[in-house]
């Protein structure tokens, strides 16, 4: 008998006659004989809803009641579908974040899993139950609600896999699988029928909204096998583990966009470091970063600016670089008393990356690439290349054109990948 955890989001959950849908397909696994642990998110658009709530009656609501709201949208979830599959004539039943000890540190809104326990799970699952817990949650090590951020349910799901020495871990969504460019942006795209765990990692870096980059890390440390499938067919179309047979394809063609391009001109050591740990430790996620003798250059998502300007300010130490020009594109801002440099932020922008294993500079693949920009007349900004990925920024007005381009220059057939 086989332990599968399988995870379904909130478009999978979005009404009645969806969590009955989802109730029929756990069933028909459970009939195979498997144990199954199912993670949920919240119902549709749910928790934007909650949000919106909140911001109706607080204008800076605090981060502690956030997570004590946010949190409730998963738990309305889990005990809807544990119903609809009673009705089923199976027996399930639904758990909490903290109720199956999922420990994390004490960061509201943005938590780290630090251990799951797992034994209110393992003592349903021996009784014969199925196994309904929330996603995005847990309880910190001060006992307090806490929520994982965004795409926290993919790494709820993927920590109890671990925790609970899981066969495989199955996310079933609205596609089929992963895709090598976004149907929305491509008309039948190609479906990849394996990856591997840094290949998915560097498409999920880029924006590729499948799984999220943290939970396929665990999924990688760990060396579960991940499988994505749609929950409509209840079929499996792309599974994921620590390597590709046929490394001869382009994996992804991904674009990302709402970024911010920031340039920090110091060539202090100690200036650049306090600003990485400061931007560490309030968990700022960097898309791209270069280091160069007179300044550090990143890219990172938008919404992060604010918080980037203010670890900014605690960068202290002194430099006698000179002042540079601001790039094309870029605005100036004061860097405040003390700094060592000017810092320069560009808006607006956006990066496409082309995943696949083998891409580096002497390539034939990578070759294939460099051709197929210039013959599109693109002309990439901030580049990047490893034996993984080749990236460059954009402006984001420019990212779905790209991508389509790109996908006709290098994918021109259809079928599987």
């Amino acid at each position: 008998m086989a332990l599968i955890v399988q995870k379904y989001g909130g478009s999978s959950l979005a009404d009645p006659d969806r969590i009955k849908r989802v109730a029929r397909r756990v069933v028909e696994e459970r009939k195979r004989g498997n144990q199954i642990v199912v993670v949920v998110s919240a119902m549709g658009d749910t928790t934007d809803r909650l949000v919106e709530l909140a911001h109706q009656v607080c204008k800076h609501p605090p981060e502690r009641e956030m997570d004590m709201l946010l949190s409730v949208g998963e738990r309305i979830s889990i005990a809807l579908l544990a119903m609809a599959i009673s009705d089923l004539g199976y027996e399930a039943i639904s758990f909490t974040g903290s109720q199956v000890g999922i420990i994390t540190d004490n960061r509201h809104t943005e938590a780290r899993i630090l251990e799951v326990r797992g034994l209110r799970i393992h003592e349903a699952l021996e009784s014969g139950k199925i196994v309904i817990v929330a996603g995005f949650q847990g309880v910190s090590i001060n006992k307090e609600i806490t929520t994982l951020g965004r795409g926290g349910s993919d790494t709820t799901a993927l920590a109890l896999a671990a925790a609970l020495q899981a066969e495989r871990c199955e996310f079933m969504k609205d596609v089929d699988g992963v895709y090598v460019a976004e149907p929305r942006l491509v008309p039948r795209p190609l479906l990849n029928k394996e990856l591997s765990y840094d290949e998915m990692i560097e498409m999920a870096n880029l924006g590729a909204g499948v799984l999220k980059t943290e939970s396929v890390e665990i999924a990688r440390y760990y060396k579960i096998k991940v499988g994505v499938g749609n929950t409509a067919t209840g079929k499996v179309g792309t599974i994921i583990t620590d390597r590709r047979h046929d490394t001869s394809a382009i994996s992804g063609i991904v674009g990302q966009k709402g970024l911010v391009y920031v340039r920090f001109h110091s060539r202090d050591f100690r200036a650049r470091n306090r600003l990485n740990l400061v931007m560490a430790e309030r968990r700022i996620k960097v898309q791209s970063y270069l280091l160069h003798p007179e300044y550090v250059e990143f890219i990172c998502q938008e919404r992060f600016w604010p918080e980037i300007e203010q670890a900014l300010q605690t960068v202290t130490a002194e430099s006698s670089s000179p002042m540079p020009e601001a790039p094309d594109g870029a605005s100036a801002s004061s860097p405040g008393p003390g700094h060592s440099g000017p810092v320069f932020h560009r808006s607006g922008v956006g990066m496409v990356g082309i995943v696949g294993t083998g891409l580096n500079f002497n390539s034939e693949k990578a070759t294939r690439v460099f051709q197929a920009l210039e013959k599109s007349g693109i002309n990439p900004e901030v580049l990047q290349v490893s034996d993984l990925r080749i990236s460059w920024m954009m402006p984001e007005e420019q990212i779905d054109d790209t991508v389509r381009r790109l996908y006709g220059e290098l994918i021109p057939e259809r079928g599987e990948n």
